[in-house]
């Protein structure tokens, strides 16, 4: 298991103890928690005590959380700049400018695939980017987020890409790749996907009403973080390749759903 990744983003369904503290973290609301609110967190998805404890420990060994006061935490130096990344989510389509037709390539060779741990990282930013393979070690996405070039270089260092990578700004491609690159996202299936999550927060938030506390903060952290997790691997394409609409529409369900979820987080904690 790669022990840096941050679970909003990248982890699949399981419900671990590391990955529920990552998460609640990543919140941003509260700023910090004590350990027993972590532990009483932990039993609303079925999670000993121990194993939250030993989670913990984990997480701050290496700087992900740190103590602010005694037996309280709150998210630690190494984690900030993904949590600052999750914590946009509200505002994900910000970054986003007009499109002139060029285009960002990514080559990726031996370099930096010599290390597996690196290598794994780099393919999930990558993606997390927006990029996609287009052909043997070059990766491609569409000219259109703030700062070009420089702004992707950055945002592949925050989420820890091989600092090797060759990422340039392309124009003028011959006319096989220059149509080839612009079929290369599933455009209808990524909305279908964005509008179907959509329904589901809406239906959720009617149910969450008739369940209990610990069911209900359950649930409304497990489709929460899988909404923000689709919302931060939308490649932000223009809108000649992939109106926003349906992206659009699933972050105003989102941001509905959030009050609901940090409500009944606050009643489960409290209760």
């Amino acid at each position: 298991m790669d022990e840096t990744r941050n679970t909003i983003i990248v982890e699949g369904d399981a419900m671990s103890a590391r990955t529920l503290i990552l998460d609640l973290f990543d919140t941003g609301d509260p700023q910090d928690f004590s350990v027993a609110e972590l532990v009483r967190a932990g039993a609303a998805f079925g999670i000993e005590a121990t194993g939250i404890r030993t989670a913990l420990t984990r997480l701050k060994s290496e700087g992900r959380v740190r103590p602010v006061a005694r037996g309280r935490y709150t998210i630690g130096t190494s984690a900030e700049p993904l949590q600052q990344r999750i914590l946009g989510w509200r505002t994900r389509l910000d970054g986003r400018r007009e499109w002139n037709g060029a285009w960002l390539l990514v080559i990726a060779g031996p370099q930096e695939r010599a290390d597996r741990t690196i290598w794994r990282r780099t393919l999930r930013a990558l993606e997390l980017e927006g990029f996609t393979e287009a052909e043997t070690n070059v990766w491609v996405r569409p000219d259109n987020l703030a700062r070009s070039a420089e702004g992707a270089r950055m945002r592949l260092a925050c989420l820890e890409a091989a600092p090797s990578l060759f990422l340039f700004e392309a124009c003028g491609l011959d006319d096989e790749r220059e149509a080839r690159f612009r079929t290369l996202w599933q455009s209808d299936a990524l909305r279908a996907a964005h509008r179907r999550l959509a329904e589901d927060l809406g239906r959720s938030a009617q149910a969450v009403g008739d369940m209990n506390l610990a069911a209900a903060a359950a649930e409304t952290l497990r489709i929460g973080r899988e909404a923000i997790r689709r919302i931060m691997r939308d490649p932000l394409l223009p809108d000649e390749l992939c109106p926003t609409d349906a992206l659009t529409e699933l972050v105003e369900a989102m941001t509905r759903y959030d009050r609901i979820g940090k409500r009944m987080w606050r009643a489960y904690l409290a209760s």
